[in-house]
């Protein structure tokens, strides 16, 4: 049977005050409204449905009239009360099981003319049953929630503790799905969710039991690390001013992994040191130059080493330049 495969039923309904789509005769418009359903089945293996299930209802009341399926085809008269009523058509197998369906359609019967109602028939939901396999999930015991999207419907799972399996049998129509699920640990909040999922196509066939094993997308972590000292702080740091700036000078950092040096000035004492070389210098002194007017009155410098990693060493001693 081709799962693609959409039925057609044309529902004729009396109504009353509403314009005649199709000849129709109603012998006595009163409290109740006539109502034809007719139906024609073509395609792949329509030989093996055998009766037509119509149901009409409303609330908790509800009735059903079951038509056999002859040649492909069916009909099925009845009456219903005045008033707005839910018309669902199920379409049978010899075995008993559903194997096409519509989505529920609401009448307005009035008592009149009649009104062609268009109904879709698809192949009868088939079985999804979803385990999520948590076993080598590094956060398993937390997982607590999860949400399964088939397109834009959503379901929920539940557990109390961590013992419990993570699985759901959902019911959906056959057809093409983009699917993912997420995992949530104390409630369903963004916050709450244990990162994202990618979404994935997913095919449903008429009249299947759909098995689905998910573990989450996960990725190899593999950690190298090595202890690292601070470099020791510059030696001798001098400053000599001079007309064309302040002339800095240090004795080098003899340890291994040396980068550079980087050169901090501090010019208020409320604020913290700025530092005047953002890309480390290789050099053991550095000449600190000043806009006209911009000169600080006590500058304090203070110098440092960096480790090829990008660690900064110890300070050297902060030298203020007076006046």
């Amino acid at each position: 049977m081709d799962r693609k495969k959409l039925l057609t039923v044309l529902v004729l309904l009396g109504a009353l005050g509403l314009s005649a789509c199709l000849p129709y005769h109603l012998k006595t418009p009163g409290k109740e409204s006539p109502i034809t359903v007719l139906g024609e089945l073509s395609g792949q293996s329509v030989e093996e449905i055998v009766e037509a299930e119509i149901i009409i209802s409303r609330g908790k009341h509800s009735y059903t009239k079951v038509v056999p399926v002859f040649n492909n085809e069916f009909e099925a008269s009845l009456e219903i009360p005045v008033g707005e009523w839910d018309l669902s058509v199920f379409l049978v197998d010899a075995g008993g099981k559903v194997q096409y369906q519509s989505k529920t359609k609401t009448l307005h019967a009035k008592g009149g003319q009649p009104e062609i109602l268009e109904i879709i028939l698809r192949p009868a939901a088939s079985s999804v049953h979803v385990n999520i396999e948590l076993a080598d999930y590094l956060f398993a015991e937390q997982v607590m929630r999860a949400r399964i999207h088939f397109d834009g419907d959503i379901y929920e799972i539940t557990r109390e503790n961590s013992d419990e399996p993570m699985a759901a049998e959902i019911e959906v129509a056959p057809g093409s799905y983009e699917f993912k699920i997420e995992l949530y640990t104390e409630s369903f909040r963004i916050g709450d969710r244990l990162g994202p999922d990618s979404w994935q196509v997913i095919q449903v066939l008429p009249r299947e039991d759909l098995n689905i094993n998910w573990t989450p997308p996960k990725e190899e972590l593999s950690v190298v690390g090595r202890v690292e000292l601070l470099l020791a702080a510059p030696a001798n740091l001098n400053a000599d001013p001079s007309e064309l700036g302040v002339h800095l000078s240090w004795d080098p950092v003899l340890e291994e992994g040396v980068e550079g040096y980087l050169i901090f000035v501090q010019t208020d004492a409320f604020e913290r040191f700025q530092i005047l070389t953002p890309t480390p210098i290789q050099d053991t002194s550095f000449l600190c130059t000043w806009e006209e007017g911009e000169t600080p009155a006590n500058p304090i410098y203070t110098v440092a080493a960096v480790s090829k990693s990008g660690l900064v060493g110890y300070y050297a001693p902060p030298l203020e330049i007076g006046p």
